[in-house]
């Protein structure tokens, strides 16, 4: 039983191909986590490195809070089943089952009762003395399942184990195995890339692409919110309905207009999360819609659903469900940009060719960016875009007036567009004043709903609600955090990125170990060292670093102390009113700290090194 913890994982090949690209995450104990996506997107190389097959180009890979990234994989505590079973042939079952344990030399009564317990488990009992050949593909299976099974290991890794089955007897094998995962308690790492195994038998899911991990989340979440149009066309069967077109606001309504040649009204409340820039009728999106947010017939409520008209293209009459495939551009039905599929009532009686009511939800609709293809329509917002003015260094929108700290030297403008992170909007102080309209709860978050003159504004906190719905609220925007990019303002840059080595010293019979970096030497964290040696060994010393730290890891000390801290001249003080960051110049690099200061000081700072991420340049892949 085994949580896992994957920081920065890389997997590079000759030639730079990278195969895995920074990925990140948690697996709790006794979770059921899938990696999903097509083929070569980075899933089985991913599982293969935390089984030890594959070395670990760079990152921090820990089972149970131990690093074991140069663990050989028979000393991970860890079991793999494989796709093609890797059964020996002129082995029996029991034999097969039993060799792990028999070269761990476990007495032969502990080997017996551990196979006999298995097979017991998967149903495999009257074939303990057969071979392999002698047996289907499911009960190899489940040979390969008790193989793994006897071991008792930390975390089980299945590498697409049902590929080989049909379809009736794969949808019975991940009944067994979402059961045996319940019977054992531990930790399962499950690759696939059917994507109806990874909703049904996942606790999370990691979707995939050309090895990059594009969403990690509930089944039920990448269902509802997807992050992306990868996501969302990934993740579903049928797949999700997309449409090109763009959004109009006039008054309290929003207009969706597709290129199809469909429109679809609705109140700007139930859109209200998209942000307004891509409602000007010019901003290309895209429009999704899952086929069981459409059916068949006239709305019967228009505040819940759109009429459209569609011409029937093909029917597929499944037993329990009907899927119709339409165009909703009658008068083009060849073309493809109208095609949209339709998960209609089993009872339904349609045909080819006849046109056909369909209603569109209002609620269950999607939109995404056409140019980035990410989500704009998301369940917890990221930022508002909104329109503002600049003059005599005050901001304004929505009827609020915000003072411009003096860091922020703007260009005025009549007009011009305001991005304001959700975060960066703060609750119960501020020259802004808004009305609560209503709050959200959202996985231990609460977002909030802002009434500012005509604007709707987002602000979120974590825990229960403090206000409640109709509250006057006073509110904040920080500074560093805003871009108006025709004023010239942009958020204050607080990650540091030096450029250096790691080196050695000797030091009696014992190497001292060095950050190098702009002129100085700094004692790394220990803890730092050891992932650095395991990742990359003695070629550290000869890679291209980066080193990378935001402003909060760095402080402002009374002292020079020896390989603890660097020592610079301040070259600019920006102050943002309720805070100042002073641009030091150390050694020909400027590193940004919180300071309450003047330029020309001279200044000692110290950097948390257990703060700081280590690059390889070269590669532009993180190490630790």
């Amino acid at each position: 039983m085994a949580s896992l913890s994957l920081k920065h994982i890389y997997k590079v090949y000759d030639g730079g191909v990278k195969a895995v690209n920074d990925f990140c995450m948690e697996i709790e104990d006794k979770e059921f986590i899938v990696f999903v996506g097509p083929s070569g997107c980075g899933k089985s190389t991913t599982l293969r490195m935390i089984a030890g097959l594959e070395d670990i180009t760079a990152g921090e890979l820990r089972i149970d809070n131990e690093i074991v990234n140069d663990f050989e994989p028979k000393d991970r505590n860890i079991a793999m089943v494989f796709q093609n079973y890797a059964l020996y042939p002129h082995m029996t079952v029991y034999e097969n089952m039993a060799f792990s344990l028999k070269t761990a030399r476990m007495p032969n009564d502990v080997i017996h009762a551990k196979v006999t317990e298995a097979a017991e488990i998967l149903g495999i009992t009257e074939y303990l003395g057969r071979k392999p050949k002698a047996l289907s593909g499911g009960q190899r299976q489940r040979v390969a399942l008790g193989r793994a099974i006897v071991r008792n290991p930390k975390v089980f890794l299945l590498d697409e184990p049902l590929s080989n089955l049909d379809a009736k007897l794969r949808a019975a094998m991940r009944a067994e195995i979402s059961r045996l995962h319940e019977r054992l308690g531990t930790t399962f790492i499950y690759v696939t890339h059917d994507q109806v195994e990874a909703m049904t038998m996942g606790t999370r899911i990691v979707v995939m692409k050309d090895g990059f991990v594009q969403q990690i989340d509930t089944p039920i979440n990448l269902y509802k919110y997807p992050d992306n149009i990868f996501v969302a066309g990934f993740i579903g069967t049928p797949q999700m309905n997309f449409f090109d077109g763009t959004m109009v606001k006039q008054g309290d309504k929003v207009t969706f207009r597709l290129d199809c040649g469909t429109d679809i009204t609705m109140d700007y409340i139930q859109a209200d999360k998209i942000p307004l820039k891509y409602m000007d009728g010019d901003k290309k999106i895209v429009f999704g819609i899952r086929p069981d947010g459409v059916r068949l017939g006239k709305a019967e409520d228009d505040s819940l659903w759109a009429g459209a008209k569609a011409i029937v293209s093909v029917v597929e009459v499944l037993g329990g469900e009907t899927l119709v495939y339409a165009n909703l551009n009658v008068n083009t039905p060849d073309e493809a940009e109208g095609q949209i599929i339709i998960k209609a009532d089993p009872d339904c009686v349609v045909h080819r060719g006849d046109v056909v009511d369909i209603s569109i939800s209002k609620k269950k609709f999607h939109v995404f960016d056409k140019e980035t293809e990410k989500s704009i329509r998301r369940r917890l917002p990221e930022e508002n875009i909104v329109k503002c003015s600049v003059k005599g260094s005050r901001l304004s929108f929505g009827g609020q007036s915000f003072a411009l700290p003096t860091a922020i030297a703007a260009k005025d403008s009549d007009s011009a567009e305001l991005v304001m992170p959700v975060s960066a909007v703060s609750l119960g102080k501020g020259e802004g004043k808004a009305t609560l309209q209503w709050t959200e709860d959202i996985e231990g978050k609460t977002l909030y709903f802002l009434k500012v003159g005509e604007l709707t504004l987002f602000a979120a906190e974590e825990g229960d609600a403090r206000f409640k719905v109709g509250d006057e609220l006073a509110f904040d925007v920080d500074m560093c955090a805003i871009k108006v990019d025709s004023c010239g303002i942009a958020p204050m840059a607080l990650v540091n990125t030096v450029d250096g080595v790691f080196s050695k010293e000797k030091n009696g019979k014992q190497y001292r170990f060095f950050m190098e970096m702009a002129g100085s030497r700094l004692l790394p964290d220990p803890d730092v060292c050891r992932k650095l040696f395991a990742c990359k060994g003695t070629k550290i010393f000869k890679t291209d670093i980066q080193y990378v730290f935001d402003a909060a890891a760095v402080s402002v000390v009374d002292k020079a102390v020896e390989y603890a801290t660097l020592s610079g001249t301040v070259s600019e003080v920006l102050d943002y009113g309720y805070i100042k960051y002073a641009k030091v110049s150390v050694g020909g690099e400027l590193i940004t700290v919180a300071y309450d200061g003047k330029a020309g000081d001279s200044v000692n700072l110290r950097i948390d090194p257990a703060r700081i991420t280590v690059k390889d340049r070269k590669l532009d892949i993180i190490i630790v």
